[in-house]
């Protein structure tokens, strides 16, 4: 081999080595490169969170709640997203009531045209017999009967009519079917006055041997209830008998109802809410009330104060039983707020029941409600017509711990959050409020 060839064999490894170096180099920069790229689209996919809190039920409304009928109602709160969070759940009462009430101004006896008050309506009789005939009103009264007006008059003797008083050898007991005569009259020219007015019916009670009365007001087309006392069929009037002949009446009034509503967002009227223990109870009785939130309570107590009639006496009350579910107070904390927010205004005892956990996401919270009742001891004076809401307010907080996952960065999202109470983190189960 020449000198010449020595050196060019010797510039080609030179040349090669070098080309090795640079590919070398080529590779583990592109190497790097490609790792910080996966490095960033790691970061981008870990932003992504999805937040989801609901309200679970299992509820089917009555067509016709009635009296001691209790309601399954089933609550709590499902965590829909992927993030973990504390919950509590407000409950708030609104109602809708016809109410029964009186008309202020007594109804003359032989009066020609009914009173009129502003927010008040009289109730008008079902002339509607059985079978379908007669209809010439729609009643809204409680426990409304067909021919409403035939059963005021059955069994009883007519006593007054527009015309005044009706003597006893005028007129005999009247019958159900008797529409016409409103009685049987001994004289076959003989019919009772017609006209529009009051009309009373005298009756005597097989058990006390007390005479009753009862009756209804005639416009000439239509029949209208009177005001009377509460589980009698008394007019709330006066009514002067002499020598078995009624001589004067006075004081007679209308049945009326009125609307009123109960909502959380105004100051009055509002549902005055009472815990206890035992809802076959009166709230009141030794031992049954206890204080807001207490263990031992079983029920939330709601009651609207009845209306008064014309001897300013005190109707039945509104009252609903609200369940709270049987270990409500193992899972749940309630505390009181004092807030006039439209969510939950007053101060009844309203406030917020604080899961005492954490809601893993996927999960689902404890029960707190379980039912709810019309309670047994309502009668038709504390309403004619009733429209009940029982809504649940839910606020969720997601957890975002620290990278070390410290109890305190577990609570620093939701006691910075005004929720009116302090929460501290002991692990997922252990949740305290105060």
């Amino acid at each position: 081999m020449t000198k010449t060839n020595k050196k060019q064999n010797s510039k080609d490894r030179r040349i090669a080595i070098a080309s090795i170096i640079v590919a070398g180099m080529i590779v583990a920069g592109s190497t790097f490169a490609w790792f910080t790229s996966k490095d960033e689209v790691t970061n981008r996919l870990t932003a992504h969170a999805d937040y989801g809190v609901s309200i679970v039920e299992d509820f089917t409304p009555p067509e016709d709640w009635t009296p001691g009928q209790e309601i399954n109602k089933d609550v709590s709160a499902v965590n829909t997203g992927n993030v973990d969070a504390f919950v509590r759940l407000g409950l708030l009462y609104d109602a809708k009531l016809t109410v029964p009430t009186t008309f202020t101004a007594a109804i003359d006896s032989n009066a020609t045209e009914l009173p009129t008050e502003s927010g008040l309506t009289a109730v008008e009789l079902n002339t509607t017999a059985d079978d379908g005939s007669e209809q010439t009103g729609t009643a809204n009264a409680v426990g409304a009967k067909a021919n409403e007006v035939s059963t005021l008059q059955a069994g009883a003797t007519l006593v007054w009519t527009p015309a005044g008083a009706v003597k006893p050898t005028d007129a005999q007991n009247v019958n159900a079917d008797d529409t016409d005569n409103y009685g049987v009259a001994p004289a076959d020219d003989y019919v009772p006055d017609k006209g529009a007015g009051l009309y009373l019916f005298r009756r005597t009670d097989k058990t006390t041997d007390e005479i009753k009365y009862s009756g209804y007001f005639f416009d000439g087309t239509k029949y209208y209830a009177l005001e009377t006392e509460p589980d009698t069929v008394f007019i709330a009037g006066t009514v002067v008998e002499a020598d078995g002949v009624v001589t004067s009446v006075s004081g007679v009034k209308l049945a009326a109802t009125k609307e009123v509503t109960i909502a959380n967002n105004v100051d009055s009227p509002l549902f005055t809410v009472d815990w206890i223990v035992d809802n076959t109870k009166a709230t009141t009785e030794t031992g049954n009330r206890v204080d807001a939130g207490a263990e031992t309570a079983k029920y939330l107590r709601l009651t609207y104060a009845g209306e008064k009639n014309a001897a300013a006496e005190t109707l039945d009350d509104l009252v609903i039983d609200v369940k709270l579910a049987d270990n409500w107070s193992t899972n749940w904390t309630f505390k009181k707020v004092n807030t006039t927010s439209p969510s939950l205004n007053g101060t009844n005892d309203t406030g917020y029941f604080y899961l005492n956990s954490v809601v893993k996401a996927g999960k689902q919270t404890p029960m707190l409600i379980d039912s709810v009742t019309l309670n047994k001891d309502v009668t038709q004076y504390a309403y004619k017509d009733l429209t009940f809401d029982l809504s649940v307010v839910l606020d969720s907080i997601q957890i975002t711990p620290d990278e070390a996952k410290t109890a305190e960065s577990y609570v620093t999202g939701v006691n910075g959050a005004g929720w009116g109470a302090e929460a501290a983190y002991t692990n997922d189960t252990n949740v305290s409020w105060t």
